[in-house]
């Protein structure tokens, strides 16, 4: 078991976490009690199975334990690293054994120290202390160096140092072949080429155990037939494992000056240490793998909180807000530092039925749908919205609450307008059969009071009765023939049109009403302007209108009308002309402004309010636009119509 570190020790570090696993593997291979102390805390980190059986503690016991937990009359801590301590170990249900211990840093920043028992009476050797000593600092030294994702540079690293060690120059790895039945060579360090790039696998089976061959000795294997042909004086072996399996083969030749018991252990460390690194390569590739796999999804996940129209709140199981994405920014008018940390009810104002909601996604229950809604932005203004609260669950227990929102009151106005649209549709069908139907009963009114004003003496008193009534028979049939003209389909029979020549023919009918009522005329055209296509009669209504509604506004106390024809700005490359009409009278009442060309809406007390909307109608036919800007003192209507391009003229 690998103990963990304490929350305050400065070798938490990943590099050091990473450690601890291989440091455990490889202290177990030391045959005397051994233990790896936190440089930073005195606790104890690890500890090796000799020790265990020792001292019969369990490795539970002496989890980040302090030295006096196992011993006594050791000096206060911090121990330094290089000395030989004398004190007493506690043994479990025994009599406490007198031991010295041996300290030694595993790294430059004494964030390890390794410690090794001896009783007084069987010192450990200090030549033997000294290789623990370099193998465990070697390995950590490789792991602080880097990361390495390539294991061939790994093994290189390892083949190195372990040459310092053996004193030679003829170390290799073989890897055993999944798909093949032999070992290929996957490392080497050799002045030259002494061993084969490939070994039967009936070799690893007969080396499945440690083995030193030296000439005279019997030849058991290929490996030993290449020590007798190329004439080496020793070869050493051991099986490196993956758990219960073989993995390779860890051969070294013509060492020197070392004992056999020595060299059998230490090879047997060296292969546990190369099976460790295998281990944390493949990790690390599978961590990198992983870590880039969750960076694609956290990019993915960035990029859809960002871009969506959906705002977007996640909370916490407190129901505080962690997170707001732009959108709800913008629907709710906050920005998200003023949010973050703040309980979501201060900010998600909206129903009743909104916190029983989250309260129940607090316990794993999602709302997928509350209905239309009404939320409430900073200002107050209220919304329509669709709200989803999604409860975010890992082994049934709630990580966290999504809150989706989304701003439907565009398409609420959409749903309004088109049912206004509808509504209209449907009165004015049952408009036009109902003006149809009223001309007749109107005729006959009108008739009858004619009659009835011949019937009478011209000094009769009730002759101003009757043409009382037969004006406004006139007006009614006026306003039923308006409500057909709009209401029936336009017949446009389009044809190439002089804009200001039609134009001008308009005005020169009204002149005589212009000086009837005091207006001055001023119009003005330029020269060469292209043609439009067009219905000539529907333009002419179009201008009529509008010069009349200008005379209407001006019958009172006169003025100045202003009419020019002049070339407009293109619209999608497509050139325009553009037609306004000007006019110094009181100007259109605020209340109507903005529903100006809509059906029955007039400023005058005598007008239908549909010579505008028929104007609408005919410009619209025509793939033209009209405008109004008005203001006290006066207003003008601006009319854009396509102009025929060249190729068309």
């Amino acid at each position: 078991m690998t103990p963990s570190l304490s929350p305050n020790s400065p070798s938490t570090s990943k590099a050091h976490m990473l450690s601890l696993d291989g440091l455990e593997l490889l202290l177990d291979q030391i045959q005397e009690p051994a233990l790896i102390l936190d440089g930073g805390t005195g606790l104890i980190a690890i500890v090796n199975s000799a020790f265990i059986k020792l001292t019969a503690f369990t490795k539970t016991d002496l989890k980040n334990a302090a030295l006096h937990v196992c011993f006594s009359d050791l000096p206060d801590w911090p121990l330094l690293p290089g000395e030989v301590y004398s004190g007493v170990l506690r043994l479990r249900n025994r009599k406490d054994l007198s031991v010295k211990l041996k300290t030694l840093a595993l790294d430059s920043t004494k964030h390890w120290l390794l410690a090794i028992l001896s009783t007084e009476e069987q010192s450990t050797s200090a030549d033997l202390s000294t290789r623990y000593f370099f193998v465990l600092r070697s390995f950590l030294a490789l792991l602080e160096k880097s990361e390495p994702q390539d294991f061939a540079h790994v093994l290189d690293e390892l083949l190195g140092l372990m040459a310092q060690q053996f004193d030679t120059h003829c170390l290799c790895i073989y890897q055993a072949e999944s798909s093949a039945p032999f070992l290929r060579k996957v490392a080497t360090l050799e002045d030259e080429s002494k061993f084969p790039v490939l070994l039967p696998a009936s070799d690893l089976i007969r080396l499945s155990s440690s083995a030193i061959w030296i000439p005279g000795r019997r030849v058991l294997t290929e490996l030993h037939k290449v020590g007798r042909t190329q004439e080496l004086e020793c070869i050493a072996s051991t099986p490196i494992r993956q758990g219960n399996a073989i993995w390779g083969l860890l051969v070294v030749g013509e060492y020197k000056n070392q004992a056999d018991s020595q060299v059998v252990w230490l090879l047997d460390f060296w292969a546990t240490l190369i099976a460790f690194c295998y281990q944390w390569v493949i990790k690390q590739a599978s961590l990198q793998l992983e870590r880039e796999q969750n960076q694609r999804k956290i990019l993915i996940r960035d990029g859809m909180f960002d871009s969506t129209k959906q705002g977007i709140l996640v909370l916490g199981n407190d129901l505080s807000i962690t997170e707001i994405n732009s959108s709800a920014e913008i629907m709710l008018g906050y920005a998200g530092g003023e949010v973050i940390g703040q309980a979501v009810e201060n900010v998600l104002i909206g129903p009743d039925g909104l916190m029983p909601a989250l309260a129940a996604a607090r316990h794993g229950i999602p709302t997928h749908n509350l209905g239309t809604v009404l939320l409430h932005r900073r200002n107050g203004q209220a919304f329509p919205s669709h709200v989803e609260i999604i409860p975010v669950l890992r082994d049934d227990e709630t990580m966290g609450i999504i809150v989706l929102i989304e701003d439907i009151s565009e398409n609420e106005q959409i749903r309004l307008r088109t049912q206004q649209l509808e509504h209209r549709a449907v009165l004015g069908e049952f408009t036009a059969v109902f003006a149809h139907e009223v001309r007749n009963p109107i005729n006959n009114i009108s008739t009858g009071l004619q009659l009835l004003a011949e019937m009478l003496s011209s000094d009769d008193p009730g002759q101003e009765v009757i043409n009382r009534m037969l004006n406004d028979c006139n007006r009614l049939n006026h306003l039923m023939e308006s409500v057909l003209s709009f209401s029936r389909p336009m017949d446009t029979r389009f044809e190439r049109v002089d804009l200001p020549v039609l134009v001008r023919r308009v005005l020169d009918r009204w002149r005589p009403r212009l000086a009837k009522v005091g207006v001055e005329l001023f119009y003005q055209a330029e020269q060469n302007l292209p043609a439009v296509r067009g219905d000539p009669r529907a333009l002419e209504q179009v201008f009529t209108n509008l010069i009349s509604n200008a005379v209407e506004a001006m019958s009172k106390s006169g003025g100045h009308l202003a009419v020019r024809v002049l070339g407009g700005k293109p619209v999608a490359g497509q050139p325009q002309i553009e037609v306004t009409v000007s006019d110094d009278g009181p100007g259109i009442p605020e209340e109507i402004r903005e529903r100006i060309f809509e059906p029955f809406v007039t400023a005058s007390a005598r007008g239908t309010g549909l010579g505008l909307a028929i104007t609408k109608q005919i410009v619209t036919a025509h793939r033209g636009s009209i405008t109004v800007n008005t203001f006290p003192g006066g207003t003008m209507f601006q009319v854009c119509l396509p102009a025929i391009e060249d190729d068309e003229q």
